[in-house]
């Protein structure tokens, strides 16, 4: 059982990496017969525009579950100096926590959306026409999780964070281990960790497909 965490961070790391190169590869892809820049980037951005909604929305809900003003948000794509943002949730920092806690929030509410998926036997299912959308929503949310740069500066803060919490737990001597004694508690545990781990590595396996054939594809095109 204890597996099921270490599978899920392995998981996590390495769907980082393959979506970030299956992102670059897609902008490859479209600019062998697409000439123009914003365009390509405009079909990459609609192709994972669900996934951008979810992001935003997790930021803007997060902010405001813990109290903090949300002063701006933006779900569409915005082409400008050559680059695109996808989307962004400009929020009131009032302290370290509340930031950290705002800037994961993608995070926990795609692995909760996953937990739902599974839990009502969305996908899989009987329904071809079900098993693409759900197939497609999964690859997307997942994929970009990771979509900002200041997201995964807020996850590095969790290693201090957990430090601390970990140091004062141990300072007052709070004994928190018989939860993880208690069988039903670790049954939930797992469980949510093995549904999640499931469609993490769906989306590994549609990534790695994505990037191989792009891979395949850019070769071919370069090599006549």
């Amino acid at each position: 059982m204890i597996l099921s965490p270490l599978i899920f961070i392995a998981q996590i790391s390495l769907l980082y990496f393959l979506s970030r190169l299956v992102i670059k590869n897609l902008y490859s892809f479209f600019d062998l017969f697409i000439k123009s820049q914003k365009l390509v980037f405009s079909l990459v951005s609609l192709l994972y525009f669900p996934g951008t909604v979810i992001h935003e929305m997790s930021h803007f809900i997060g902010a405001i579950i813990l109290f903090l003003n949300v002063r701006d948000i933006r779900l569409f794509p915005e082409f400008e100096n050559d680059h695109i943002r996808l989307g962004s949730v400009v929020y009131e920092k009032k302290d370290f926590v509340r930031s950290i806690l705002v800037g994961i929030a993608p995070f926990i509410f795609v692995f909760l959306i996953f937990f739902v998926i599974s839990y009502f036997s969305l996908y899989p299912t009987n329904n071809v026409l079900l098993n693409v959308l759900f197939g497609y929503l999964i690859f997307t949310i997942s994929s970009t999780m990771f979509s900002s740069k200041k997201d995964i500066v807020d996850l590095i803060y969790i290693i201090p964070l957990a430090i601390i919490t970990v140091g004062a737990l141990f300072l007052f001597d709070i004994n928190i281990l018989f939860l993880f004694e208690n069988e039903s508690i670790n049954k939930v545990i797992f469980n949510f960790f093995d549904r999640v781990n499931y469609y993490l590595f769906f989306s590994l396996v549609i990534n790695l497909v994505l990037l191989t054939v792009l891979k395949l594809t850019l070769f071919l095109a370069k090599s006549k």
